[in-house]
């Protein structure tokens, strides 16, 4: 995502803010289209900063870790610094959506445990009355393939599997078009792993 935020001439007037906690792993950024912030999501004085003139905040990670902290972060920066477009990954199987074998092993290999939350976060956006976009996302993969298909709230989820480069297509597509998928949760996963019982990878 960063790298075609940085390339594509149409995001050429697009100025990044990225907070992470392992700078090393983003070097040689241009010094006049991004700003490097170092710390954790679950310093809300930290999301505050990078937030304070955000038009659109994307989430890369899942918050499926006890008591939300990052999206309760992300909630009171938008309240405190007024913006709106929130996108969010979050994981398929999240409304017990997926069917059949996979869905069984989905439910016993993410557990509980990353589940309860990561339904809290999704809910916490919903009701903040956020414009948000939640992405839901089976196993991911290296493939280079750009080549997704995608479900709604109330669809029954499609696939085991999809790439980490259809997943930034999809965001890349958001952030170009803010109003596409508007207050909405959506599945993506890769057409072809349908009907397998675990991820292809």
């Amino acid at each position: 995502v960063i790298k075609q935020l940085l390339t594509d001439p149409k995001f050429a007037d697009v100025q990044l803010t990225l907070l992470t906690q392992r700078p090393e792993l983003l070097p040689d950024l241009p010094a006049d289209r991004a700003e490097l912030v170092t710390g954790p999501a679950t310093d809300l004085e930290k999301i505050l900063e990078v937030t304070k003139d955000a038009d659109l905040v994307f989430l890369g990670k899942v918050d499926d870790k006890k008591f939300t902290v990052i999206s309760r972060n992300l909630v009171k920066a938008a309240r405190e610094n007024g913006f709106d477009r929130v996108i969010e990954l979050s994981l398929a199987g999240l409304y017990y959506e997926i069917p059949g074998e996979f869905g069984t092993w989905v439910d016993e290999w993410v557990g509980s445990g990353r589940f309860l939350p990561a339904r809290e976060a999704a809910h916490r956006l919903e009701e903040a009355d956020l414009d948000y976009t939640l992405i839901r996302m089976p196993a991911l993969t290296d493939w280079p393939d750009v080549k997704y298909a995608l479900t709604g709230r109330y669809d029954e989820f499609v696939g085991t599997s999809v790439s980490r480069a259809s997943v930034a297509d999809l965001v890349l597509k958001i952030m170009a078009e803010p109003g596409r998928y508007s207050r909405a949760s959506v599945g993506i996963s890769q057409p072809e792993t349908a009907g397998y019982d675990r991820p292809v990878y």
